[in-house]
């Protein structure tokens, strides 16, 4: 993600514990460990099935400059059929099951878990994760993450619901989609 306020790119490590981050001004690579200042309090069960999931992890930074961090977790699941005693997998396809948005703190540098991203909409995709203001087009739902990729859908960060849009017979998974950033130049 390129930084408009730091003037710096950033990235995540592999499991998403360390931060990594060049600004364009020093042109230094520089590395940092994630901190996350709280977690969210799901059930054991809930854990459990986000354990089975892939995760996916994305900074975004909003117009005003507030870094966010994003773990999209999507869950591979199969359909199977019998063929003559035989079990085969018919088709896979992927199930976004949930969002985490973790504000950095200007001051400490920590990750606090929300579900309260106020008038704002994360964009995520293939392309670089934007963030725009609902209350400036028309039809967006505050609080929320419009994804693309397996499946095209938003989910409501405070309820936590998933909204898919794919139309009865598209494809399950959409390859190489990304979203236009109606702000870039």
């Amino acid at each position: 993600m390129y930084s408009k306020r730091d003037n710096a790119f950033y990235f995540a490590s592999n499991k998403g514990l360390y931060m990594g981050s060049l600004h364009l001004s020093s042109n230094k690579l520089k590395y940092q460990e994630l901190r996350f200042s709280s977690l969210p309090k799901f059930p054991e069960a809930e854990w459990e099935m986000l354990d089975t999931c892939f995760m996916s992890k994305h900074f975004v930074e909003s117009p005003s400059g507030e870094l966010f961090f994003v773990k999209w977790y999507r869950q591979f699941l199969h359909k199977e059929n019998n063929n003559n005693g035989r079990r085969e997998v018919e088709d896979i396809h992927s199930k976004t099951r949930r969002f985490m948005v973790f504000r950095q703190d200007d001051n400490t540098k920590a990750l606090s878990y929300t579900q309260d991203i106020g008038d704002l909409c994360i964009f995520l995709g293939k392309s670089e994760a934007f963030c725009l203001s609902a209350s400036l087009y028309p039809g967006l739902k505050p609080n929320s993450i419009y994804y693309i990729g397996s499946g095209l859908g938003s989910y409501h960060l405070p309820s936590g619901t998933v909204r898919p849009y794919n139309p009865l017979g598209s494809p399950k998974t959409l390859h190489a989609p990304f979203w236009l950033d109606p702000i870039s130049s």
